[in-house]
């Protein structure tokens, strides 16, 4: 019998076309498509998914305005410790699209997390990847805890912070001169700053744009990567960001090609470490869409050698075994400029997204469907 695919997603994201393109490639019928809108509305229920052979994949809820705004009003209700800026669900309505601000990033996140566990409560049938995996590598600072609970390498990371003085405490105390700041539950290097101290200056480099209006500061997401020096500018900038909750961890070197320090995005699909994108940096943040370049794949496997390869392969493939019910992940790899010592940055529940981007002649969604056909994954 046949299998049939259903995806959640914004219809109109390109993501779909993959996964339509690489349906056709086998010959499957297309992938029935349920709108993120239209089942965080209730139009839409995934019970009535409950015939044989059907499996669902979730997609991001990535670039759609109108469905941000409805997992941020369902992120009203959710009770939640700490001071982060909070909206009423109907307040969301009135929200404007005002390119790249970042909006009430944990609200989001508390909208998500409520949603995906209604969502697993309807389902009859497998899926791809598993609304709770999806929840947890959402979360930056669970993800970690669960990696050094197993074992696998990580930055050093700094514990929880409330605001500006406490970071400042916090790296004193501990030595680091240098971390990374992340919302605990963004993606695409929204709200990242690469921080720096001594006793005589800091320096702030992060993809966060600074505006004051109306005795107001609002925070944007820019390709364009900020250089602060200013006190005020930065602790104003950090404290909005920890008020939302952070991963702060320790900003270890690069390895270096050709003249840039670059990291490694690794998918892993079906346990596998699959398809590799070098990702050379002009900046601390290496992320493709802000300007960077993909660097020579033969290069780099000659810079580490096979057997240090197949080492970070494993811990790539131990990371995404985490996540037992998820067939795929995208894993972000830091390697230390001795091309041996690596760690791992994050997990990525969307990292998949690869364009152009082929393992054994075949892109990321192709090999993942080819996996679900052969029934090598136990899918949940």
């Amino acid at each position: 019998m046949m299998l049939n695919f259903v995806v959640i997603a914004n219809p109109e994201n390109r993501r779909v076309g993959l996964l339509q393109q690489a349906l056709f490639n086998f010959d499957l019928a297309p992938a029935t498509v349920v709108a993120y809108a239209d089942l965080i509305a209730g139009k839409e229920t995934l019970e009535r998914f409950n015939a044989p052979n059907t499996i669902i994949r979730f997609e991001s809820p990535e670039k759609n305005f109108r469905v941000e705004k409805a997992i941020i009003a369902a992120g009203a209700e959710v009770p939640d410790a700490g001071n982060q800026q909070r909206i009423n669900a109907s307040a969301t309505a009135e929200l404007t699209f005002d390119k790249g601000r970042i909006l009430y990033p944990r609200q989001w996140y508390l909208g998500w997390r409520y949603l995906l566990h209604r969502w697993e409560k309807q389902l009859q049938c497998p899926t791809m990847n598993h609304p709770h995996d999806i929840t947890v590598m959402f979360d930056k600072p669970l993800c970690c805890d669960r990696f050094l609970r197993h074992n696998i390498p990580v930055p050093r990371s700094i514990g929880v912070i409330y605001n500006y003085d406490h970071l400042r405490e916090q790296m004193e105390l501990q030595k680091c001169d240098r971390v990374f700041i992340k919302l605990a539950h963004s993606s695409a290097a929204s709200g990242i700053v690469a921080y720096r101290t001594n006793s005589h200056r800091e320096s702030a480099i992060t993809t966060v744009e600074r505006v004051r209006q109306g005795g107001q500061t609002f925070l944007y997401n820019s390709r364009k990567i900020r250089h602060y020096t200013k006190r005020e500018e930065i602790a104003d900038i950090i404290n909005l960001l920890t008020a939302e909750g952070v991963q702060v961890e320790e900003w270890l070197p690069k390895a270096q090609m050709q003249g840039c320090q670059f990291d490694v995005r690794v998918v892993v699909i079906n346990g596998e470490a699959q398809h590799i994108v070098i990702r050379l940096g002009k900046s601390p943040m290496t992320n493709l869409h802000l300007g960077n370049e993909r660097g020579d794949t033969e290069e780099f496997l000659a810079k580490v050698g096979y057997e240090n390869w197949e080492v970070m392969k494993q811990t790539c493939q131990a990371a995404a075994a985490l996540f037992p019910n998820s067939l795929y992940c995208g894993i972000d790899l830091l390697i230390l400029p001795n091309f041996r010592n690596h760690v791992i940055l994050e997990i990525n529940a969307f990292g998949d997204l690869l364009p152009g981007i082929t393992w054994n002649g075949i892109d990321t969604y192709t090999s993942e469907v080819r996996a679900v056909l052969k029934g090598e994954k136990c899918l949940t």
